[in-house]
């Protein structure tokens, strides 16, 4: 891979156990690319809160996040910086990734009844409105072998060739396989449109040395979501990757609920969330 100052990785760090996971993924991403790590900790009303409950000062937290970016850097041997920003997470986490040229997010989040600074649907609303690609992590930890095991939908919609190449960036970072869970389609037309994008899909994978294998949507069987979902966990995936915002093709399946059942799966599956109209066939996360 080609590296530059450029290939940063923002982590949104919220002094909680989920920002803590995505951390934790973040270095092995990190060491894996050879990329490099900020941790943004958004200044609101939660902060205040925290301050409150421990007793804290805002020097405290700075000091804090000093420490946690020296040791990210003197045990991992990744380098790691930090920032305090006064503002909202919609707006402060979109604009700060574009500012500092990250390539790739990795937020934690409690699910969807979490109670921390980053919850339920709000991680998702901050994917959505941000410029590059963002990993949504719950509380797994990422395993030694990182993400080993990749599961992507693919739909009849054009969109649906847009996450490959970031899928294909990923699975080379660990020798990984990509799972391609091809949609069912009754219809000829939009059948035929599901096996291009298969075809697609494959081929570029297999030009970048990447194992796959290929299932498909049972018709007349569970929701598109939760037999996506159900695979995955057979299969014990370290990544599911989709699609996200209103320009997305695979909402042609998903609702939004279902899409937030992906993202925040009982599984704890980690889920990289791209959108259409920022993923430009490699334009961000790529090899």
């Amino acid at each position: 891979m080609n590296h530059t100052d450029e290939h940063l990785i923002l982590v949104p760090f919220q002094f909680s156990a989920p920002s803590e996971c995505a951390l934790q993924h973040a270095v092995a991403v990190a060491k894996a690319a050879q990329d490099r790590i900020l941790l943004l900790h958004v200044v609101n009303s939660e902060t205040k809160d925290l301050m409150k409950r421990e007793q804290l000062t805002l020097k405290n937290l700075y000091d804090k996040l000093r420490r946690l970016a020296d040791s990210i850097s003197s045990q991992h041997g990744v380098a790691a910086d930090f920032e305090m920003e006064e503002g909202s997470i919609f707006t402060t986490i979109p604009e700060y990734a574009e500012k500092s040229k990250a390539r790739l997010i990795i937020m934690g989040t409690h699910g969807i009844h979490g109670l921390q600074h980053i919850i339920g649907p709000n991680a998702l609303k901050v994917s959505e409105l941000s410029s590059v690609p963002d990993i949504i992590v719950q509380q797994r930890p990422m395993k030694a072998h990182g993400y080993k095991t990749i599961v992507v939908p693919i739909d009849s919609t054009r969109e649906s060739k847009q996450k490959i190449s970031q899928t294909a960036a990923m699975a080379s970072l660990f020798q990984g396989a990509v799972h391609l869970f091809a949609a069912t389609e009754s219809d000829e037309f939009l059948s035929a449109s599901v096996q291009r994008n298969v075809q697609f899909a494959q081929k570029m994978l297999d030009d970048h040395g990447i194992k796959t294998a290929l299932v498909h949507e049972q018709a007349g069987g569970k929701a598109f979501d939760k037999q996506i979902l159900d695979y995955a966990a057979q299969v014990d995936a370290d990544l599911i990757v989709i699609m996200t915002g209103d320009d997305r093709g695979l909402l042609d399946r998903f609702t939004g609920s279902e899409e937030e059942h992906i993202v925040y799966n009982a599984h704890q599956i980690p889920v990289l969330c791209i959108e259409p109209k920022d993923a430009q066939y490699g334009s961000v996360f790529t090899m």
